[in-house]
């Protein structure tokens, strides 16, 4: 079933190529959309069913299917699910589905052709994505992590907005570079560590492997890797790349941006926490200190922003800063809540991006000083949603994560916990900030959400307020996977 669910959108988005783009009035005008949609619904069905297979044991690989083995080279094509993808996996599901539906209303709205290239794009990225998180071996992990590049260029150079091209060029620069260290990391793994390197699957863990090593190249490992994965998150002052990204992405692809984040959220819980439990013994919390700074920097800098879409980016940087931090806590509290978290930020996030976007695709501003809400009561009540869930407020599955996040971060440092819980004071503030400079502007009684609209925000919303007031379903999966992420670390809380 896994290769259902990864080989649909790759199949769907290379048959794509070949159809015809209708123009705009034409009967068949939406037809690569629909095509498109479909494939999304086919990949999000698939993901439901196999998170109903999936067994109790979080820890471990479930649902194991190998593509292709070469076994003369160590080699398999093999992907599989456990505590740490299953839930990313699922995330990716649901939000290309409502990024694909939000496309066409952006299409709509601006009766502005989507092109097959956009949509054959658009679905080979969710397939890597997804192959991505499902990935169970080293060397398909990378490619599809290099792979992964290809769409997001294309779709930001050909379909982005008025910076497009600054954007996308700043965005492979940084990648590109940082995938670099990540080729040297697991380079020297294989290595100094050859048993790594006997077929390139993942195990639980590598410790005992890498407890060979001698503890110097342990620290420089340890440094390539987290690089590669503090770029991708991004870390102050790995971030120079999310402001442009996030603001000048396609429109109905820009609720995807907080779920592309968490590549490296997943790269620093899959490779660091589990493995170099020593070295996080030693720097942790100096690293922990960097993932508190880059939260206050990016609280404050979300702050001062005039541009919708810049809170959002700046914000971002702020929640993966706290959600770094809890990773690195490195005991069962911290790193619940940032599975989480992984989980949380994305929807927060994309809910803020349909919001945004519904005022780009009419007034083509999202200017705080000029932005008015519209008068409909569907819409206030998404807009508190999302604000709510981004702050952190009780209810909603963004105050699960940061709770535990915070609760763990106490058992590694006061200070620092004391610092993380003021800088959500910021994140309050810019937040109510943006929300009290959309209510001074009034109301605009010209538009009103339509029903794809209605149907993405309900559905967003929906899951915001489920997982936050019944967050069983997330915590019990991310407590287990916890415990066999922090089984080395010597930490038993």
């Amino acid at each position: 079933m896994l290769a259902i669910a990864i080989l649909t959108p790759l199949v769907v988005g290379l048959a794509i190529l070949f159809l015809k783009d209708e123009p705009i009035g034409a009967k068949f005008r939406n037809r690569n959309a629909i095509i498109s949609i479909a494939a999304t619904v086919v990949v999000l069905v698939v993901a439901v069913l196999l998170q109903r297979r999936f067994a109790g044991n979080y820890g471990e690989a479930q649902l194991k299917e190998v593509w292709i083995a070469f076994p003369g080279a160590g080699l398999n094509l093999s992907f599989a699910l456990d505590g740490l993808s299953m839930p990313l996996f699922l995330s990716t599901a649901f939000l290309f589905f409502i990024a694909a539906l939000f496309s066409l209303n952006v299409q709509k709205l601006q009766s502005q052709l989507l092109t097959r290239q956009f949509w054959a794009s658009f679905l080979m990225l969710e397939a890597i994505v997804l192959g991505v998180f499902a990935a169970y071996n080293f060397i398909v992990f990378f490619m599809l992590w290099e792979l992964f590049l290809i769409p997001v260029v294309i779709l930001m150079w050909r379909f982005g907005l008025a910076e497009r091209k600054a954007a996308a060029a700043r965005f492979f620069i940084y990648t590109f570079v940082s995938s670099a260290f990540m080729l040297a990391a697991f380079a020297a793994l294989v290595y100094y560590a050859p048993r790594i390197g006997a077929d390139f699957d993942f195990k639980t863990t590598f410790a005992p492997d890498l407890q060979l090593v001698h503890f110097e190249k342990q620290r420089l490992i340890f440094l390539f890797l987290l690089i590669a994965f503090l770029v991708k998150m991004p870390i102050f002052p790995f971030h120079a790349w999310l402001p442009l990204t996030h603001t000048q992405a396609p429109l109905g692809t820009l609720l995807l941006s907080g779920l592309f984040l968490k590549l490296g959220s997943y790269g620093v819980l899959r490779f660091i926490s589990p493995n170099f439990t020593g070295v996080i013994a030693e720097w942790g919390s100096v690293f922990i200190s960097l993932g508190i700074f880059s939260m206050l920097y990016g609280a404050f800098v979300a702050y001062r922003q005039q541009s919708f879409r810049y809170v959002i980016a700046y914000s971002s940087l702020s929640h993966m800063g706290l959600l770094f931090a809890g990773t690195l806590t490195n005991n069962e509290y911290g790193v619940t809540g940032a599975i989480i978290q992984n989980v949380g930020h994305s929807l927060a996030n994309a809910l803020l991006f349909v919001i945004v976007t519904m005022h780009l695709a009419r007034a083509k501003s999202d200017d705080l000083a000029t932005m008015q809400a519209p008068k409909s009561f569907f819409y206030q009540v998404a807009f508190s949603i999302a604000l709510f869930s981004a702050i952190g407020v009780p209810g909603t599955v963004g105050f699960v994560g940061e709770f535990l996040m915070l609760f763990g971060l106490s058992f590694r440092s006061w200070p620092l916990t004391i610092a993380a819980i003021l800088t959500l004071v910021f994140s309050a503030a810019y937040m109510l900030r943006l929300y009290h400079k959309m209510r001074a502007n009034g109301t605009d009684s010209g538009w009103s959400p339509t029903p794809i609209e209605r149907v993405c925000l309900g559905l967003l919303c929906a899951t915001i307020l489920w997982f936050g007031l019944q967050p069983s379903f997330l915590a019990e999966n991310a407590r287990s996977t916890a415990r066999v992420v922090t089984v080395n670390s010597g930490v038993n809380r």
